[in-house]
């Protein structure tokens, strides 16, 4: 695991904060104190380099992630040199710019920026806050930061319990909105924002140099797409180095097949499933097509328990346990990789992902997604769009019925003249928010686990974060993501041989432009659902990469010990119901799906966090005990 932790006034980290940014012993630690700063960092060795680098006379410089280079449109630089050079390459643009450097740097990172002079300690964040740090001011005098919001109750200065709001919203939703988070007293750094501390008085001042706005150009879509294939070869172009060994995660769609395409170099490919599935045959197709290695990274039957203990333990509460996907692969993916890339955020900034849509009701065959966005025009619309896999009453939470998911995102959500705030995350109008604010922060997004496990597991890129590609998607028409496709197209353009295969989900060649996609995906979606036979040797298998989350819970047993191992916390906790979360297990296990809400669960149980607030109070129930046996009895008679 790698990250960065410290403590900022008069104290020192904890031992568990130490602990929870240390994964692997070829990872390279750095540290550094004096009498206001305690700061530990566990870097990829690739990446770390000479830690800090020295600006000027007395500015130190750490980096945890990785810069691609600098600028923007025609005045952009890749960044030249060695892999572990970002810091090096902060410290020079530092010495030019100041601090303003930051706000053309192009990469996925944090940085720590430490002017001795001026006793100031900046924290900046990318666009995206791809890299997240989390914080807490439980005393005036002491400031706790960490990459792991679960590592900060560690520390003796801040108890250990949760919001209450927050923890409801990410049992029904399996994520927090903006800077929240369901710890008591822990918030996250703004995306795109810098964050300077005075050592002096802890007293901090944000400043976000970057949001995402909507403003699409009147081109036609030959013109984005030129740019975007364009862009996204000399992405690739830039990143690779022929002296490293990449691994690219291939499914059986596109958005990962078009990094395969574009990486000029062989590839080790791996992909993710319980068996050999349609979308693992489709997969090894594009791979052995492309005279690339395949590696099927198959799934035993106890491979979701065995997620249960080490996924939670790096959760941020950005997602399920089951999420972190590739976890349990962690050893063989480093023995044969240098650095892993995958297609993630392809189709939430490409494919319309966030935009809300027309569905056609066709009865018991089910529904139609028409590609076409409805419109967001008002805060209840915008609250409505986020509801879909939402269950209420959630009966293993006590105060149930005190709580709405709908009201609670509403009560989050507020507007001035200067537009909408959500989650604590500014927005310029309701049409961004609808299209950024599910990955804006990053962990805003339900399944951030996934990425944020794989930066731990080895240096991790995708080229849809690139600056230059978000760039150009702010200008694209909203029509042109619905009805269009940039990736499968830009896929044709790279390599043909590519664009023959059928996607994994329509079951057509991707080479087909949208028409023919579009019927395709849902003439095969039916045929699939209520003709082939789509079932795997076990009733939880089908042909996506992951099991069927709704049978998994009903053909195996590590729901049942989860939920019997998580008994005292079920009944300790006053936000949980003990009786109301086997009555969840149990109408699941009758027919009801009740899949989300137990995941989320079940992440929860398994979570260290929950552990700290369980222990907290207990200790003080038994505080309280003692007091009350200590004080004398009050005599018969007198009051």
């Amino acid at each position: 695991m790698v990250g960065i932790s410290a403590v900022l006034g008069d104290d020192e980290l904890s031992a568990g904060m130490e602990s929870a940014i240390s994964w692997h012993e070829n990872e390279q630690t750095i540290e550094y104190q004096d009498d206001r700063l305690d700061l530990k960092g566990s870097m990829h060795s690739l990446l770390a380099g000479e830690q800090p680098a020295r600006a000027g006379d007395d500015v130190l410089i750490w980096v945890w992630g990785d810069i691609y280079g600098y600028g923007v449109a025609d005045n952009y630089s890749p960044r030249n040199g060695p892999p572990d050079g970002s810091a090096a390459f902060c410290a020079h643009l530092y010495d030019l710019f100041g601090l303003n450097f930051v706000r053309g740097l192009n990469g996925n990172f944090a940085l720590v920026i430490y002017d001795q002079s001026a006793n100031e300690l900046s924290f900046v964040t990318d666009r995206f806050a791809t890299r997240p740090l989390y914080f807490a001011e439980p005393e005036s005098d002491t400031m706790l930061v960490s990459s792991q919001s679960q590592s900060l109750v560690t520390h003796p200065a801040l108890p250990a319990g949760f919001d209450e709001e927050y923890l409801y919203e990410y049992l029904e939703l399996r994520g927090v909105g903006g800077i929240e988070s369901p710890i008591a007293g822990v918030r996250q750094f703004p995306p795109g924002s810098i964050v300077t501390i005075d050592l002096a008085t802890l007293s901090r001042t944000t400043e976000t140099y970057w949001r995402p706005h909507h403003d699409p150009i009147d081109k036609p879509f030959s013109y984005f797409q030129d740019r975007f294939t364009e862009t996204i070869q000399q992405v690739f172009s830039e990143w690779t180095d022929d002296d490293l060994d990449y691994g690219v995660l291939l499914s059986g769609g596109s958005d990962s097949r078009l990094a395969l395409a574009a990486i000029d170099q062989p590839v080790t490919t791996f992909h993710n499933a319980d068996w050999m599935s349609r979308e693992a045959k489709v997969a090894q197709r594009s791979a052995l097509a492309t005279g690339n290695t395949f590696r099927l990274l198959e799934r035993g039957d106890s491979y979701d328990a065995e997620l249960l203990e080490t996924g939670p333990k790096l959760s941020n509460f950005s997602g399920w346990f089951d999420q972190a996907y590739f976890l349990g692969f962690d050893e063989e993916i480093r023995n044969d990789v240098d650095v892993l890339v995958s297609g993630l955020y392809a189709d939430t900034l490409l494919g319309g992902g966030p935009l809300e849509t027309r569905t056609l009701s066709l009865n018991a065959i089910g529904k139609l997604t028409l590609p076409i966005a409805q419109s967001v025009d008002t805060i209840d619309e915008y609250v409505s769009a986020q509801l879909s896999e939402t269950i209420e009453p959630l009966s293993y939470f006590s105060d149930a019925d005190d709580y709405s998911i709908a009201d609670v995102l509403k009560r989050n959500i507020t507007a001035d003249g200067d537009g909408y705030v959500n989650h604590g995350v500014r927005f310029e109008n309701l049409r961004d928010m609808a299209m950024y604010s599910s990955f804006y922060p990053l962990s805003a997004d339900t399944d951030a686990i996934f990425s944020e496990s794989l930066a731990h597991m080895r240096p991790y890129r995708t080229p849809f974060l690139d600056n230059r590609i978000v760039d150009l998607q702010q200008q694209v028409p909203a029509k042109f993501f619905l009805r269009r496709n940039f990736v499968n197209e830009a896929i044709e353009a790279v390599e043909p041989t590519l664009a023959e295969i059928p996607h994994a989900h329509t079951g057509v060649p991707i080479k087909y432009q949208f028409p023919i996609d579009f019927l395709g995906k849902n003439i095969h979606g039916f045929w699939w659902k209520h003709v082939a036979d789509s079932e795997g040797p076990e009733p939880y298998h089908d042909h996506s990469p992951w099991p069927n989350r709704t049978e998994l819970i009903r053909a195996q047993s590590f729901p049942t010990e989860t939920l019997r191992s998580g008994e005292t916390l079920l009944e300790t906790l006053p936000s949980l119901n003990r009786p109301g979360a086997w009555q969840t297990y149990h109408e699941h296990l009758d027919g009801e799906d009740n899949t989300p809400i137990l995941y989320s669960l079940f992440t929860l149980l398994s979570m260290d966090v929950t552990d700290a607030v369980c222990e907290e109070l207990i200790d003080r129930t038994m505080e309280n005990d003692e007091d009350s046996e200590s004080k004398p009895a009050v005599p018969e008679g007198e009051p």
